[in-house]
Formats: C-alpha cells, structure tokens, sequence
C-alpha cells in the first residue's frame, strides 16, 4: 500500500500545496476579487470537464479496470467527447460576447478538455502517472500567477487562463504516450446516442462536480464576486483535502469491488480526518492567520465547520466507487441529484439573509449528509454506519486528549505541531496494519 500511495500522495500533495499557497498571496496581495475570479475559473474548467466526460469518463474508466480488450470503447468515448466539446465551445463564445465575462472563455476549452485521456490512466493501472500530470496541469497556472502577481495584479486574471490551457495540453498529449493511443480522434457524427448510454452515470458526474469544485458557478447567481472570492480561499482547502481522500480510492480503484477493502479504505479516510482536524478544528485560528493572516477575522468560525464537512466526507469516501463498480448507478444519480437540491436550496436561502456567508458551508453541510445517509442506506445499511462510528470511537481519545491540551494550554503553532507529531505516533502504534499493509489483504484486522 505505502509505496503506491507515496507517490500518488507526492504529486498530488505538490498540486494542492502550490494550490494553497497561490490562494494565500492572492487573497492576501491581490484582493478578494481576484481571488473571486481565479475562483471561478477554477471551478467552470471543472464543470466544463464533467460535461464533456458526462458519464463517458466513469464508464470508460470502468470498462479500462474490468477489460481487456478496451481501446475500441476508449476510441468511441474520446471521439464522441471532441464533438460534444464543440458545442460547449460555441456555448462559451456566445457567453463571452453577450456578458463580457472573461471567465466564460474557459468554456472554449472544451477541445483541449476532450482530448485529454489522463483519466483512464486510473483503470489502467496507473495512478503515478496520473497523478504526475494532474500536478503539471495545477502547477503551470498557478506558478504564474505567482511569478508575475506583484507586477500584473488583477490583470493576472488572463495569464492563469492561458497557463490553465496550456497545462491541459501538455497533459493530454503526454497521457496519450502513456496510454499507448493517439492523441486525436476524429468527432464522432452519432455522439448524443453513445451518450446517451451513459446518461445515468453522467447526470451523477455533473451533480458531483456541483457539489463541491463546480459550484461557485452557482454561487455566482447570488454572492458578489468579493464573497465569492472570500469563500474561495475556504473552498480550496476543502478541494485538497477531498483530493487527499481521493488518492487512495483511485489507487485502489479496481481493488474496491472486494468485501472488504471499502471499509478499509473508509477507516484510513477517518484516520486522515483526524490529522486535518488538528490545524482545521482544534488549531483553527492558527491555521487561518497562517494562511491568509486577517483576512477572516471577521468569520473565526468558517474554517472549523469546514471540518465538521471534512468528517462526513470521509465517512462515504469509498461508497460512490463502490456503487460505480458494481453498477448501481440509480444510486448514485438519485443520491447526488439530491444532495444537490438540498445545498443549492440552503446555499440561496441563507445567501438572502444578512449571514449569506454561511450559505455555502451549510449547504455543503446538507449535501453531505443527504449523500452519508443515501449512500450508506443503499450499499450497506446498518453494517456501514456501525463500522464507521465504531472506528470513530476508537479515535476519540486521541482526539479528546488533543482538545484538551487545547483548552488547557490555548490555540499556537507549538502546540498544533505537537499534537501533529502525537497524533501520527498514535496511528503508527495502533493502526501500523492499516497503514502499512495492503488494504486489499483480506487480514482479520482489530481497528
């Protein structure tokens, strides 16, 4: 498990920590607003993604884990994913004419987004690679917006879309070489019937990409672009932490149709929980001066109700890709399209009042639990809440001495790296068969 996980980890780490940082000296040098429209930059590259994969991605994914014989459906997917491409394009370009909105450009990105096949590398048995090309896409943009914010200030709005573009690019073409196929397709005439196929499965992508890194889009509807901005700087730490919890589901994602290893994978999601709880809910006020220094002096609470979502999502981390695996793809669209109705509807109702703030932390509260219930209903019952709260027992006196320690001795660095350091010696002494074996062992383990 370790070998295959560090790497996966180190790239991925790399993408979120250049991430991270770029959103500190933008919120802190540059302004919320800037950081309102890198924001949405970021999250239409992804909604434009999931339109264009639209179910095609996850399927072909899957057909790539449990086939053999799979370039034939990967051809079709990528050919069909180029002409739905074209009319996003066309989309972005009337968009951009009768609103101006230079963020509107990103979705004349759809060709680049189609072409590029990194995501079978996943099925394929190759999530370094994966992982290295995710970091090169992040880290392009994000680079030059550093290298050049001092100089350009708002107007390094235009170099991260160019830089965003070419990373996509760079991606596409080298994901080809290790794919073993051709970077290009011809468009597919019948696409909207191969499409259609996957109908189920791609409503469920896009309300996914929805929930969490496309949904400043919709926030766009209610917030001024400084609010936007403002929960962008939260929002992208929510989006590294998910992608942390990602990494060792896509390193293990052939191996999740086995009894046993969703649990697994599940209880190492609580133990990462429990390390970002650290600086996010006990060292909260540290971690957020670190970050972006008083930029939420007015709002001390966000970050730490950011973790309290952090807990949930870790709780169903495996359960989607288990139902993608086993086809139950009713369940995932219903659950997702629910989870959606239920933050966009808190997102805007809260964004009425005098608090509109909070509307998108509550509503990525709402959201989550919808899917924790939805998801843990529908694949396990009873077995998966029980498995999940009794490990979340068994971490609660680390986790109580932590916050007692907090309480006792108040809120600093020293403190939140000792409780860092205290933590990991705690995991490696009693959970070293979780973390270092595979999680596909079939081990009678006592977590």
């Amino acid at each position: 498990m370790i070998k295959r996980v560090f790497w996966v980890a180190l790239f991925t780490g790399l993408s979120h920590l250049i991430s991270i940082i770029t959103i500190s000296f933008v919120l802190t040098q540059l302004g919320e607003e800037v950081s309102g429209y890198l924001g949405l930059v970021d999250s239409t590259v992804m909604l434009v993604s999931a339109i264009i994969s639209f179910g095609i991605q996850l399927a072909v994914n899957r057909n790539v884990a449990t086939r053999e014989n799979w370039w034939a459906n990967y051809k079709m997917a990528q050919s069909s994913r180029l002409a739905l491409s074209f009319l996003v394009l066309a989309f972005g370009l009337v968009s951009y004419l009768v609103q101006g909105d230079i963020t509107q450009l990103i979705y004349c990105y759809a060709p680049l987004v189609a072409l590029n096949g990194d995501y079978a590398l996943y099925g394929n048995g190759k999530p370094i690679a994966a992982a290295s090309l995710s970091f090169l896409r992040v880290a392009l943009p994000n680079l030059g917006v550093l290298a050049t914010g001092y100089w350009l200030g708002p107007e390094v709005v235009p170099v991260y879309i160019v830089l965003l573009a070419a990373g996509i690019f760079l991606a596409g073409v080298i994901a080809a070489r290790f794919n073993g196929v051709q970077y290009f397709y011809r468009p597919r005439k019948k696409f909207l019937r191969f499409y259609y196929k996957y109908l189920k499965v791609g409503l469920y992508q896009v309300t996914g990409t929805l929930l969490v890194p496309g949904v400043l889009v919709i926030a766009n509807w209610f917030y001024a672009i400084e609010t936007i901005g403002l929960l962008n700087g939260l929002l992208k730490l929510l989006i590294v932490y998910k992608g942390g919890l990602r990494i060792i589901v896509q390193t293990f994602f052939k191996e999740i149709r086995l009894p046993r290893t969703p649990d697994k994978i599940d209880k190492a999601s609580l133990l990462a929980w429990g390390l970002i709880s650290i600086p996010v809910f006990f060292y909260y006020d540290t971690t957020i001066h670190l970050l972006y220094k008083d930029t939420y002096d007015a709002y001390p609470y966000l970050l730490p109700f950011f973790g309290l979502i952090m807990l949930l999502s870790a709780f169903r981390n495996a359960a989607e890709a288990k139902a993608l695996l086993n086809r139950q793809d009713n369940l995932n669209l219903y659950v997702f399209i629910g989870a959606l109705v239920a933050e966009v509807g808190v997102l805007a109702l809260v964004g009425l009042t005098s608090n509109s703030i909070w509307g998108l932390p509550l509503g990525f509260l709402a959201g989550e639990l919808v899917l924790v219930l939805g998801l843990g209903l529908g694949l396990h019952h009873r077995h998966f809440f029980r498995t999940r709260l009794v490990f979340l027992l068994k971490l609660s006196p680390a986790l109580l001495l932590i916050g007692g320690v907090r309480y006792l001795m108040g809120d600093s660095l020293y403190w939140m790296a000792g409780a860092v350091v205290f933590y990991l010696l705690w995991c490696i002494v009693f959970y070293r068969k979780l973390i270092f074996t595979s999680l596909t062992e079939d081990l009678v383990d006592n977590e």
